[in-house]
């Protein structure tokens, strides 16, 4: 090696280490999940609770409530109900309040959900009765002032209930119907995407449960679909002996096929009477991928609220008596039980304390955790919202009667790890090998044939396990284990439809491929058509690897930032630029070599864990099994018919026509084909690639199923607010052994970088083949080598950028958004192979029709239907197919001869 090759690698250690090592982060209290601040308090000598209150157009809108401004409640004060509006705007030390921003009337105690037009605030009651008005409550920041807009009344008057918005619904739980009246299990929802004409409430079954008011009620994601999650909430019925009963139970609905289902109750918090926990009428928001946190509640340590309720109910029951006596029982006996209960009460309100501790629910899990306490006062009866990513609790009631006009505002602190200085420094030495890689590997790359088919020089293994890396990547290494841990096996069985793509690819393509002596996939395409099917091939493949880049580098990057304090922006710019340097540097054979590599580390790091895992839960396997069992995490099979979720039928059709594109139309995949020395060798590295995947697989998903059980058995190693694709990074980083995660970690980055490098360099060969050489009559070797490098350099800026982009918008699941552009960009592409290959009578003018058609087709069923995303190969390459070829028989083209 030059002295100048080495002293770059060198500096690259060093750069890369510089860059790295500052990330190292504090350590994680879990009692500190967020840091307490106060914002402006509300302009009024009492405070409220029960308002209604939320975001919009970035000012925070507190409204209505009331309090007891005169004795306290126990001394026989009088509750006041308000029609004040408050208006916070970002940054000011005062509210906004004055006449001309009033609620309709005065009232508190319905619900507030937050949307995008404004505050929908529904129901709620005052000292008339209870309403069942619905309106929108917005903020008008040119004249400001707040507007209101009439929504669809409530079927029924309610207050007291809770509610919250899943997919474009409010749902509400519970409720009063009249003041004073029994708890109910109301369960009423309104669809807000589906407004015209008839758009009204839904009054569904009753809430499963017992009756109940002021459960906690937050939507959130468990994994697969979105849920409403209900909570504790506390039974009232003045026509019972003992009217109060406080509720400790969870249920779960799932809108998509109206079922409920029971969850852990609540953690006993302190609060006598009941076995459970307690957090009625707590504040709560969703955060994160699978978290909810609910902050304190009515419950609380050493609290006598059965008997301070029942002291309540008999001090209105004799004061009943007073105004309609009863004749066996005289006025001055009656006083005298009067005086001592209102002693009592005053005794129990003194002791009673509102909990304060936050609580964390899991939702994949089915977990609780105890988070530490929020305040030295908790705030219920109250609405907690999220206002730039900060959480904001108002007033509220802080003990029995008593309200307080403190604003608190949370500030998250970001999750940091110690990663160690063992891992960065594996880390480090594992990139500075791949980047080595690289530098090696350009001494060979003399011409084009060097630096797009490294020479023909590539042994057959060593290409199959480049294809299986290139097909596995970080989304499968990442995102797969998080769908075993979130959803089952089912998508296990997509891995057996590589077996049955093998064939055909060993059968027709590649004797196609290695016969006509192409570079590109797409020369193909102007042989068998022309050269407008070549570019729509070339353009295809050009666009879709964009795409393909920025998702495969974000989803790792995404890890790092969790498992390492990283910013993901620069975890994406590092494994951009590495991946730039050795490709150039290294072509097609560095490419291939480092994928080796990524495979057998990442392999090593999943048994690693499922071993450390295994240890760390007994070594009882068994165990594992009955826990997962249990949980219905090993599910392989849906026999259900369904065209919206994803079911066996679906899945395997869906994944054996998704497949079929990357291994028949993508150049990344057709490049390594041609890498080998011979046909046979070609044939070799496609069978290798399609064994790998099955029991690579099984690894893959036992690591979700593991991890499942393990973060179920310890959900205190959690990340709060994580997102689920970050749950098999989480764990290396946390629980792996010092410098094996590392090296693992290492693999990931591996891992992304390879399918990167895969994409650019594919593309590169694309725009060099298909582009600079066709359409250049000056074209030379030397000149099309610099071009070759110099766009390898351009897209892999490129793709970096995607990445950034995506880091701005993340979604749910990275695997299933990779697999839905999969089946809307490559169904028309392999259509158009396909009625290349097999249909002898289909001509350009056909193929053209078909693939423009199948893209036509497979947009209006993307945006006017449900159905999922593994049925869109399954329409889209068959309608290609069909229509290219009816075109072909009634056009007068005649078809080329190959």
């Amino acid at each position: 090696m030059s002295n100048h090759r080495l002293g770059f690698l060198c500096r690259s250690v060093v750069l890369l280490t510089a860059f790295v090592l500052p990330f190292s982060s504090f350590s994680t209290d879990k009692s500190q999940l967020l840091d307490w601040t106060e914002l402006p308090a509300i302009p009024d000598p009492h405070g409220f609770n029960g308002v209604f209150t939320g975001v919009s157009a970035d000012v925070l809108i507190v409204a209505g409530g009331a309090n007891f401004p005169g004795d306290p409640v126990w001394e026989g004060g009088d509750k006041q109900w308000y029609d004040n509006i408050f208006v916070l705007e970002k940054g000011s030390d005062s509210w906004i309040s004055n006449e001309t921003n009033k609620l309709p009337q005065p009232i508190g105690y319905g619900v507030s959900i937050q949307t995008d037009e404004g505050i929908i605030c529904i129901g709620g009651n005052n000292a008339q009765g209870v309403s069942q008005d619905v309106f929108l409550m917005r903020w008008n920041a040119e004249g400001r002032k707040v507007e209101f807009e009439q929504l669809p009344s409530l079927p029924v008057p309610l207050y007291a209930m809770s509610g919250d918005v899943v997919d474009d619904v409010i749902y509400l739980v519970g409720g009063h119907e009249r003041n004073g009246g029994p708890a109910t299990r109301n369960f009423l929802a309104l669809d807000l995407a589906n407004r015209g004409e008839g758009w009204a409430w839904e009054k569904k079954e009753d809430f499963p449960g017992e009756p109940r008011i002021m459960p906690v009620v937050v939507g959130q994601n468990d994994g697969k679909v979105n849920r409403l999650f209900v909570f504790s909430g506390r039974d009232y019925d003045p026509g019972k002996k003992r009217p109060h009963k406080l509720h400790s139970d969870g249920y779960s609905f799932n809108p998509h096929n109206g079922t409920w289902n029971k969850l852990t109750d609540v953690p006993a918090n302190g609060t006598p009477g009941i076995e459970g926990g307690f957090v009625g009428a707590a504040p709560a928001i969703q955060y994160g991928g699978s978290h909810i946190l609910i902050f304190g509640g009515a419950g609380g340590a050493n609290q006598p609220l059965y008997e301070r309720m029942d002291v309540n109910d008999e001090i209105k029951r004799l004061e009943g008596k007073l105004q309609n006596p009863v004749n066996s029982e005289t006025d001055s006996g009656i006083d005298a039980r009067l005086d001592s209960l209102y002693t009592r009460q005053k005794t129990l309100v003194q002791k009673t304390s509102f909990s304060t501790k936050i609580l964390s629910y899991h939702t994949i899990t089915d977990t609780w955790v105890d988070m530490g306490s929020y305040t030295d006062k908790a705030q219920v009866v109250t609405k907690a919202v999220t206002w730039n990513d900060e959480v904001v609790i108002p007033m509220g009631e802080i003990a029995p009667g008593v309200r307080t006009t403190r604003v608190l505002k949370g500030t998250f602190r970001p999750f940091d790890n110690n990663f160690g200085w063992l891992n960065y420094t594996t880390l480090a030495c594992y990139l500075a090998l791949i980047v080595g890689i690289g530098l090696y590997y350009s001494r060979k790359n003399n011409s084009t044939n060097d630096f797009f088919l490294g020479g023909n020089r590539i042994p057959w293994w060593a290409a199959g396990m480049s294809i299986y890396a290139t097909m596995l990547s970080a989304i499968t290494y990442l995102s797969q284990p998080a769908l075993a841990f979130a959803f089952d096996w089912q998508v296990y069985l997509g891995y057996f439809t590589i077996l049955a793509i093998a064939p055909f690819v060993v059968m027709f393509y590649i004797p196609y491929f290695r016969k006509l002596n192409i570079t590109t996939a797409y020369e193909y395409l102007e042989a068998r058509f022309d050269l407008t099917l070549r570019m729509f091939g070339s353009l295809s493949f050009v666009l879709f690897q964009l795409a393909r880049m920025g998702i495969v580098v974000y989803l790792p990057a995404l890890a790092l930032s969790t498992v390492m304090g990283m910013d993901i922006f620069l975890a994406i710019i590092i494994m951009g630029i590495l991946s730039i340097v050795y490709t150039v540097m290294g072509g097609i054979e560095a490419v291939i070599w480092t994928d080796v590599l990524q495979v057998v580390v990442l392999i090593l790091g999943l048994v690693i864990g499922l071993v450390y895992i295994t240890f760390e839960l007994g070594g009882d396997l068994s165990h594992i099994y009955e826990v997962a069992m249990a949980n219905n995490k090993l599910a392989l099979v849906d026999l259900r018919f369904s065209w919206t979720e994803v079911v066996t039928w679906s899945l395997l059709l869906g994944s054996f026509a998704l497949n079929i594109a990357p291994y028949t139309t993508d150049q990344t995949i057709v490049q390594r084909y041609m890498t080998t020395k011979s046909e046979k060798e070609s044939a070799k590295s496609m069978w290798i690639s399609a064994w790998m995947a099955i029991p690579a697989g099984v690894l893959i998903f036992s690591m979700g199923t593991f991890l499942f059980v393990y973060f179920k058995e310890n959900p205190e190693l959690l990340v709060v607010g994580m997102e689920t694709d970050r749950i098999f990074p989480l764990f290396i980083a946390n629980q792996l052994p010092a410098g094996i995660a590392g090296l693992v970690i290492a693999g990931i980055f591996s891992a992304s970088m390879s399918s990167l490098d895969s994409s650019m360099h594919s593309v590169s060969t694309v725009v060099t083949v298909d582009f600079y050489k066709r359409f250049n009559e000056g074209y030379t070797e030397q000149g099309a080598f610099a071009i070759a490098k110099r766009t390898t350099v351009i897209i892999g800026v490129l793709g970096t950028l995607v990445a950034c982009l995506m880091a701005l918008y993340p979604v749910q699941s990275l695997f299933f958004l990779f697999q839905e552009i999969l089946g809307l960009a490559g169904s028309s592409l392999a259509g158009v192979f396909i009625l290349g290959v097999f249909v002898k009578r289909a001509n350009a003018i056909g193929a053209l029709v078909g693939a423009v058609s199948c893209i036509v087709i497979l947009a209006y069923f993307k945006y006017n239907t449900n159905i999922n995303f593994y049925i869109y190969p399954l329409i889209g390459i068959p309608s290609c197919v069909l229509i290219g070829y009816l075109t072909s028989i009634f056009s007068n083209q005649k078809p080329k001869e190959i």
